[in-house]
């Protein structure tokens, strides 16, 4: 189970690629194996 929470996320793309790429991630995962 993942639980991932995007705060900010700005993302230009340019070109068919991505140019800026800038993101507050608050993540927690759990994995079991």
């Amino acid at each position: 189970m993942g639980i991932a929470e995007v705060t900010k996320l700005d993302v230009i793309v340019e070109n068919g690629k991505v140019k800026t790429y800038r993101a507050r991630v608050n993540v927690s995962f759990k994995v079991f194996v």
